[in-house]
C-alpha cells in the first residue's frame, strides 16, 4: 500500500545539469560515500532520480525491503521505530539529508518508517543501479560495505521528544509488586526528611497497613492513567497540541495528590493531632505541584533519559535504571521545595504558607557570609533555601530510589505477567 502511495505521489523529473551536481553534492553528505572521489559520486548520481512528495508520506516502512535510498535536498523527514508497540522518534543527526542507505546493498528490511513531515524534493538512489556501480570498483564496494557495518551501530539512537514519550505495557500485579517494595524505602527516607526539618524524631515504618495498599493505589494511578492518556488522546488530532501533551504528562500527577496526601498523612501523627481525614488536607497546593514533577520525572523524564544513555550500555535493564537514576536526580531537585513546604504545612498546621516559607528561609541565613546585613541578607537566605534547599540529598536519594525500583521492578517482572 505505501509503495503505491509513493509511486502515486512522486513527480519524477529527469535528472541532469543543476540537478547531477545537486545529487552528486548530497552524496557526500552520506556517512556510506565519504571515501569516494568525485568521479565515483557523479557516477552513481546519474542513476538517480529527483522527485517531489507532499508531508505525510512514508518513503520508507519499518520492516519492509529497502529498495531504494533518499537523499533530501529541501524539506524534512523523519524517522520512527515501533518496539514493543510504542513509536520512538529515531535520532536525527545521522538520518537528517539521507535515509534508507545502510540496508541498499542487499535490499534488507528498513529499521525505521522514514516520513516527511514537510513537502520535500529528494533524489532516490535505486538498489539495483548502487549495486551496478560498485560492481565496478571493488575497492569502493569493501570500503562501503565496512562503513555499512559501522554506520549501522550509530544509527539507533532514539530521540523521541520528552512530551511525547509513551508508555509501554505495565501489567497491574508488576506495578502493584513495585510499589509495594518501594513503599518501605520511601517510608524510611521520609521519616529521616521530617526528621531533619523538624529536629522530632518519628518511626521509620508507620501505618505500613495504610501506606503499602494507599501506594499500591497511588503508583498503579501513575503508570495506568499514563497508558489511558495515550491510548485514548491524539494530540495531533486537538486545536493546541503542545498544550494537550502537557497537560497528558501533568494530568496523573494532579489527579493522584489526594493519593499522596493520605500517604503523607500517615507519616505527620507524630506532629499534627488532626483526624486523619483533616490532616490529609493540609499541604495540598504545593504537594500538587510536586506530584506533578513527581510524574513527569517516573514516568516521561525516566524513559527520555533512558533513550538517551550512551549506545555502548546495550543492556536494556541497565539503561532502564541508569536512565531513572539521571530522571530521579533532576526530579528530586526541583520538587524538593514543594515536598518541604507542603511537609512543613503539614505539621504545623496553624501556620501560614508565608510564615512557614519565612521560617524555613531563614534556617540558611547560617551560610551567609556576616558581612550582609539587614534585607540583603534575608534575600539571599531565601535564594539559597530555593537554590540549595535544607535535605536536598536526602530527597534526591528518595527519588532516584523510588524510580530505580518502580521502574527496575516493573520491567523485570512484565514478561511474567
Amino acid at each position: 500500500f505505501f509503495s503505491v502511495l509513493i509511486t502515486m505521489a512522486a513527480s519524477p523529473k529527469v535528472l541532469e545539469g543543476d540537478d547531477l551536481a545537486e545529487a552528486t553534492r548530497l552524496l557526500t553528505q552520506s556517512p556510506l560515500f565519504v571515501c569516494l572521489n568525485d568521479a565515483q559520486r557523479q557516477s552513481i548520481a546519474r542513476g538517480m532520480e529527483k522527485r517531489s512528495y507532499p508531508a505525510g508520506i512514508d518513503l520508507l516502512c519499518q520492516g519492509q525491503e529497502s529498495v531504494e535510498a533518499f537523499f533530501v535536498s529541501s524539506g524534512s523527514i523523519i524517522r520512527l521505530r515501533e518496539e514493543n508497540g510504542v513509536q520512538h522518534h529515531m535520532d536525527s543527526r545521522h538520518g537528517r539529508f539521507a535515509c534508507g542507505t545502510l540496508h541498499l546493498q542487499k535490499g534488507d528490511p528498513a529499521f525505521a518508517t522514514a516520513r516527511s513531515i514537510t513537502d520535500v524534493e529528494v533524489y532516490a538512489l535505486p538498489s539495483d543501479w548502487f549495486n551496478e556501480c560498485m560492481q565496478s570498483n571493488e575497492m569502493s564496494k569493501a570500503i562501503v560495505e565496512s562503513l555499512t557495518g559501522h554506520i549501522k551501530t550509530m544509527t539507533k539512537s532514539m530521540r523521541t521528544p520528552l512530551l511525547e514519550q509513551k508508555q509501554t505495557r505495565a501489567p497491574i500485579p508488576a506495578i502493584s509488586i513495585a510499589a509495594s517494595l518501594e513503599s518501605f524505602y520511601r517510608s524510611a527516607l521520609n521519616a529521616y526528611i521530617n526528621w531533619s526539618l523538624t529536629g522530632k524524631s518519628n518511626h521509620l515504618f508507620p501505618n505500613m497497613h495504610i501506606q503499602i495498599p494507599t501506594r499500591v493505589v497511588y503508583i498503579n494511578g501513575f503508570k495506568l492513567l499514563r497508558l489511558q492518556f495515550d491510548a485514548r488522546i491524539d494530540p495531533a488530532k486537538t486545536s493546541n497540541p503542545f498544550l494537550t501533551k502537557m497537560a497528558m504528562c501533568f494530568a496523573p500527577g494532579i489527579i493522584m495528590t489526594p493519593v499522596s496526601s493520605l500517604l503523607e498523612a500517615t507519616n505527620a501523627g507524630h506532629m499534627n493531632s488532626e483526624p486523619i481525614h483533616t490532616r490529609w488536607l493540609r499541604g495540598m497546593v504545593p504537594r500538587m505541584m510536586r506530584e506533578v514533577i513527581f510524574g513527569v520525572g517516573l514516568n516521561q523524564l525516566s524513559d527520555y533519559c533512558a533513550e538517551r544513555m550512551p549506545n555502548g550500555v546495550e543492556s536494556q535493564a541497565l539503561r532502564n535504571a541508569m536512565g531513572s537514576m539521571t530522571a530521579g536526580v533532576m526530579a528530586g531537585y526541583f520538587s524538593h521545595v514543594p515536598h518541604n513546604l507542603s511537609t512543613l504545612k503539614l505539621l504545623n498546621p496553624a501556620q501560614s504558607y508565608m510564615d512557614l516559607f519565612k521560617s524555613y528561609a531563614g534556617r540558611h541565613t547560617i551560610y551567609v557570609p556576616s558581612s550582609i546585613k539587614g534585607r540583603s541578607r534575608d534575600l539571599l537566605a531565601a535564594g539559597i533555601s530555593i537554590v540549595f534547599p535544607q535535605a536536598v540529598l536526602i530527597r534526591t536519594m528518595q527519588i532516584v530510589g523510588s524510580f530505580v525500583i518502580l521502574n527496575g521492578t516493573i520491567h523485570t517482572l512484565t514478561p511474567y505477567f
